[in-house]
């Protein structure tokens, strides 16, 4: 999980034009695989894994680890899995707008159509 985790703050580094989306002050989100909690911190000046997991987040993202998989790698939305109900949340509809918007930007795997 914590590869997937890197993966996406390497992709916040590298796509320099989501900085402008990105808040002054860190934004924690949280992500818990049954009894493992993940976290990366986000703002415009840093995003990083973090080590240390606190208490507090702006918004936590709970579910089995292949469907966190799944949404870190661009395979599925965040809206999708919550509505199918293989994942819960815990924060605002802002701050849901913001990680939604986030990890669709950050994805590793970008669907192509093909034409026929």
């Amino acid at each position: 999980m914590r590869i997937y985790l890197e993966e996406l703050v390497d992709q916040c580094h590298s796509r320099y034009h989501l900085r402008f989306l990105f808040p002054d002050s860190p934004f924690i989100l949280h992500f818990q695989c049954r009894n493992q909690t993940y976290g990366i911190s986000i703002s415009n000046r840093q995003c990083l894994v973090l080590e240390d997991v606190m208490p507090e987040a702006h918004f936590v993202i709970e579910g089995v680890e292949e469907d966190m998989i799944s949404l870190l790698t661009g395979e599925e939305r965040l809206s999708q899995l919550i509505e199918r109900g293989l994942l819960e949340i815990r924060g605002g509809y802002r701050p849901l707008l913001f990680v939604e918007s986030v990890l669709w930007l950050t994805r590793s795997k970008i669907r192509e159509s093909v034409e026929v």
